[in-house]
């Protein structure tokens, strides 16, 4: 499949040139392309990556770029990413990793005609060999961000601009300013390369460059008017966020570690890339000091400038802006590395190229930190028990650091803050969540209360974190639905409590939805002491399979006796509650004592039975990669490994089905090392002897990792009737690696 991105880009070379030139290009192309699949992560999304498709996947196409005047890039990379989302439906992070490696794989051909512009098929080939297995170079493309993209666009830019220096045409010249206009509109600091090409272009002054400058003028006019609007927004968000990163470096250092990046990628040990980057340096600079005569750079003077300017003013930002990431300057990697692969193509000592693959590889073994200790997912920790409850809800957030985005739960993240986004999810969605940040409590809890005059709360959980800022309270909200019909009750309980009728509003839920019922409530007697009222939804058998606990509104002491009470009840049903008939009932039980002792009915008893409900299979799509054995199926898991200071913990999600009744206790999740097997435990405990007969339903496991002074590699295993069906290698690291998406050297890899 890599081999057919090539194809198209690869120019005839001249007659008498083996095929094997090209046919070397082709292979090296497809193994970047393996390459750069068997190192993504499969399931997780990194913080800037869940932005790219937080967006994507709650707003429309006007809607993305308006948000983007408030954040850090041009639109047209979400744009694309958007399209890919409509014309297949994709719903996981992979699907959209791919896509970004689709759009960096044409970077390889295109080097390998840049390499041969500038040097020749020897110089093309050394490019191509240099990036194929460059970590820096495969972790762009990997990323569900733009700057695959941004490689690509480059080296086409830089391609097309040699081409225009020597023989210009009228094609070459539209097809130069097209992909300005693409690379302007992907990421800012194209405009650094742009710039460095438009200055040789004015010097050189080549047939055409005037029409092509007056044909420019519409991507300019366009850009213009982007930053007219975007401008005060992204650049006061980027500073904003940048700025909490504890570096600030110099224009120098911000080269070394651009260089340091080039060398062993973003993934190494800090102290190992600093060694490693001064020692490539100090035999690059003998390189040029001691040349053969035989491959001196003549005429390069054109070339160096656009190798080398585009970083080097790009540095000079950051005396001014906290702008030093490497990744920032992705548009100059192929014209960068090509006069880096010239310079030691020309050295005096052969094996000197050699050098610069080596690095490479050593930072190829860091990428398992990619996955093991993934950034910014603060929000995973109340994804990880909200997937295993609903599917395809909202979210209103307060704080970004708080939105969540994954695939298969559908969940599609809005700004609470934003009074047009929160009236679009109360209006639009029957049921949404609510995420509030808990220490800003005074902000929202007013509007929360005010909300329940035509929704039901029936999920709420609190998530602290050591950052008071990163703490939330969560809450699931149902909009109040007609009651279909009321059914008369005389139900009385020995405080005076009386349950007079009871409102059903359906028959019938699907798994990760809820059902409510209205219920009208009296007394016959002031009551001095607040109940809680709790709903429990239970199999024919007697298992308990749901529960919710909540006091009234208003609170039982200030009922007037003799006045009826509507009061509303919602139930959320998770989706690892098997199809089947349940019956419903409440009761009560002292508000502040832990659910013991109840309040007993009069006649006896202390739980009142309701009625029956049916719980539908949910219509869950079989998924690719789904296995079959006997009468299972069994969806691809979603494994995620969360890192904390005492130590690892893993995650799984489990989707399975049966044909025919099959126990729950025949499945059981471990992770298994070379010092033995450790089991995980379900993150919601299902009823001993429960049994699934039809219909899928969806389960979350964890547990603690086996900790260790090294990074090691373990298994996840999923064990049906004790024999493993699905076996997943995943990477343990111990507490002290860490690494830094935007600064190498903070990088601590090893101990």
């Amino acid at each position: 499949m890599g081999g057919s991105f090539s194809i198209g880009l690869i120019v005839k070379t001249k007659r008498g040139r083996s095929l094997g030139v090209r046919i070397g290009v082709v292979l090296a192309t497809a193994a970047a392309f393996w390459v750069a699949l068997a190192l993504m992560p499969r399931d997780l999304a990194l913080f800037d990556e869940k932005h790219v498709l937080w967006q994507v996947s709650s707003y429309g196409w006007v809607e993305v770029a308006r948000n983007l005047m408030r954040d850090s890039h041009p639109p047209l990379y979400y744009w694309l990413v958007k399209g890919w989302r409509e014309i297949g439906g994709f719903d996981t992070p992979w699907a959209y990793r791919f896509f970004s490696v689709l759009l960096g794989l044409p970077t390889l051909p295109l080097a390998f005609q840049v390499g041969r512009q500038w040097g020749g098929h020897r110089l093309g080939l050394a490019l191509v060999a240099a990036l194929m297995l460059n970590p820096f170079f495969l972790f762009l493309l990997i990323l569900i961000r733009m700057y695959g993209l941004v490689v690509t666009l480059g080296a086409l830019l830089t391609f097309l601009w040699f081409r225009l220096l020597r023989r210009p045409t009228a094609a070459l010249w539209s097809a130069w300013v097209l992909t300005q206009g693409a690379l302007m509109f992907t990421h800012y600091y194209g405009l650094l390369l742009i710039g460095a090409q438009w200055l040789i272009l004015m010097i050189r002054r080549p047939r055409g460059w005037i029409e092509s400058a007056l044909a420019s003028l519409p991507f300019m006019a366009a850009f213009g008017g982007w930053l007219a609007q975007a401008y005060a927004g992204s650049l006061e968000h980027t500073v904003r966020q940048l700025s909490a990163i504890p570096v600030r470096p110099m224009p120098w250092a911000v080269l070394g570690h651009l260089w340091a990046s080039l060398l062993v990628g973003p993934l190494a040990d800090g102290r190992l890339a600093q060694l490693i980057a001064l020692a490539a340096g100090v035999l690059l600079g003998f390189s040029l000091l001691l040349p053969r005569r035989s491959r001196r750079l003549q005429g390069w003077g054109d070339r160096v400038a656009v190798a080398l300017l585009p970083p080097g003013v790009g540095a000079l930002l950051a005396l001014r802006w906290p702008f030093f990431a490497a990744r920032y300057f992705a548009m100059s990697v192929v014209p960068l590395l090509t006069f880096i692969a010239a310079i030691m193509l020309r050295a005096r000592w052969k094996w000197t190229f050699s050098l610069w693959v080596l690095p490479g590889l050593i930072g190829l073994t860091s990428f398992p930190a990619l996955t093991a200790i993934p950034l910014g997912l603060e929000s995973e920790r109340m994804f990880k028990p909200l997937a295993a409850l609903v599917t395809s809800e909202p979210m209103l957030v307060q704080a970004r650091w708080h939105m969540l985005w994954d695939g298969r739960s559908g969940f599609l993240s809005y700004e609470w803050s934003d009074p047009l986004q929160r009236a679009q999810v109360i209006d639009r969605s029957p049921s949404f969540w609510f995420i509030g940040v808990t220490i800003y409590r005074a902000d929202w809890e007013g509007w929360l209360q005010s909300l329940q005059a035509t929704h039901l709360i029936d999920f709420q959980a609190e998530f602290p974190h050591p950052i008071p800022e990163y703490g939330a309270s969560v809450f699931h909200l149902v909009r109040k639905v007609p009651v279909v019909r009321w059914m008369g009750f005389g139900a009385r309980w020995t405080n005076g409590i009386e349950l007079r009728e009871v409102g059903w509003t359906q028959e019938a839920v699907e798994p990760g939805h809820s059902v409510q019922w209205p219920l009208r409530l009296s007394t016959d007697r002031q009551l001095d002491r607040r109940w809680t009222l709790f709903v429990h939804l239970v199999d024919e058998e007697g298992r308990l399979w749901a529960n919710w606990d909540a006091e009234p509104d208003p609170p039982t002491d200030r009922w007037v006796p003799g006045l009826v009470y509507e009061i509303g009840r919602s139930l959320l049903i998770p989706r690892f509650v098997p199809p089947g008939r349940y019956r419903v009932s409440i009761g009560w039980y002292e508000t502040g004592t832990p659910g013991f002792p109840r309040l007993p009915l009069v006649g006896g008893g202390d739980i009142l039975a309701l009625g029956w409900i049916e719980v539908r299979g949910a219509p869950e799509p079989v998924r690719w990669g789904t296995r079959s054995f006997g009468s299972i199926e069994l969806q691809p898991p979603e494994i995620w490994i969360a890192s904390a200071p005492d130590g690892a913990r893993v995650w799984v999600q489990v989707s399975w089905r049966a044909r025919e009744p099959t126990l729950f206790a025949v499945w059981d999740v471990a992770l298994t090392a070379p010092e033995g097997s450790r089991p995980l435990q379900r993150l919601y405990p299902v009823p001993e002897g429960a049994v699934l007969r039809s219909g899928w339903v969806t389960e979350v496991w964890t547990g603690p990792a086996r900790r260790g002074s090294r990074p090691a590699l373990q298994w996840v295993e999923i064990r049906y009737a004790g024999r493993v069906v699905v076996r997943r290698p995943v990477w343990i690291f111990p507490p002290y690696v860490s690494w830094s998406y935007d600064w190498l050297f903070r990088n601590r890899i090893a101990p």
